[in-house]
């Protein structure tokens, strides 16, 4: 089941499953603003849940290093595909497997 305070890593995984379709440039570009925040995101309520630095927030550093909309990584669309599929799937399980917070 899951929890609507991991909604916003969602929105990132389906957007990068439409990715693979043929999108204008200013999708790619909102794609690139809203992957890097929600990575950043991540990465920050993970490692404050955890306090240490776990798989999940390098992986999350590194995802938001590649989709950052300032200093952009250039690559073919044949290399954004498996990467687009694979972070979709990265950001799916973090939502899905991401131990809840007790309740206070």
């Amino acid at each position: 089941m899951i929890n609507h305070s991991r909604f916003y890593l969602l929105i990132p995984s389906a957007l990068l499953i439409l990715a693979v379709l043929p999108m204008p440039y200013g999708f790619y570009t909102f794609l690139r603003i809203a992957v890097t925040l929600a990575a950043v995101i991540a990465a920050y309520v993970i490692y404050q849940a955890s306090q240490s630095l776990r798989w999940e927030v390098v992986v999350m550093g590194l995802v938001a290093i590649l989709f950052n909309p300032v200093f952009q990584v250039s690559l073919s669309r044949t290399i954004w595909l498996p990467i687009d599929l694979l972070c979709a799937a990265l950001f799916f399980y973090v939502a899905v497997t991401r131990p809840r917070r007790p309740a206070a």
